[in-house]
């Protein structure tokens, strides 16, 4: 299209292909954002910034509102968390104690823990010798057999 000729502030072009002259004429704007200038100082449009004037201080209150909540929310959180790390301090001095105690006792144990095993062991061979003291039909196998039940008690009486 070629631009023919300007008349009046109407334009006419002339398309290529079937050689037509078509006419190009300016629209109105309705509403648009010259109409939207135009009407910025109308009382209405005037009426309506104070109004979202109070909404934008509303809310902005409100943000501030929740904002001094959520404060005070996580500041008792982190204090209820400081407490929890400081009895976890706590927890570990008394875990490091016991742990020494549990040394001491583990030393002294093993000694402990053999007279009790022999003495067990010294009570089942008594009742074993008793035992084969009374069903035995030798006479000089049953007095041997008190021999070593006596024995058994003696030795059962110093590891007490």
């Amino acid at each position: 299209m070629k631009l023919v000729e300007s008349i009046n502030s109407m334009e006419f072009f002339v398309s290529p292909d079937n050689n037509k002259v078509h006419k190009l004429e300016a629209v109105p704007h309705n509403g648009g954002a010259e109409n939207a200038l135009e009407n910025a100082d109308s009382p209405a449009m005037a009426e309506t910034n104070r109004d979202m004037s109070k909404v934008a201080l509303i809310v902005s209150l409100l943000v501030v509102v929740l904002l001094v909540i959520f404060f005070f929310g996580m500041n008792r959180n982190i204090a209820g968390l400081t407490d929890e790390v400081k009895s976890l301090g706590e927890l570990r001095n008394e875990m490091s104690t016991l742990d020494q105690r549990m040394v001491q006792m583990e030393e002294g144990l093993p000694s402990a823990m053999k007279r009790i095993i022999a003495h067990d062991m010294v009570n089942d061979m008594a009742m074993k010798a008793a035992y084969l003291g009374n069903t035995l039909e030798d006479e000089q196998l049953r007095n041997r057999m008190q021999d070593v039940l006596m024995s058994l008690k003696e030795v059962r009486g110093a590891l007490e």
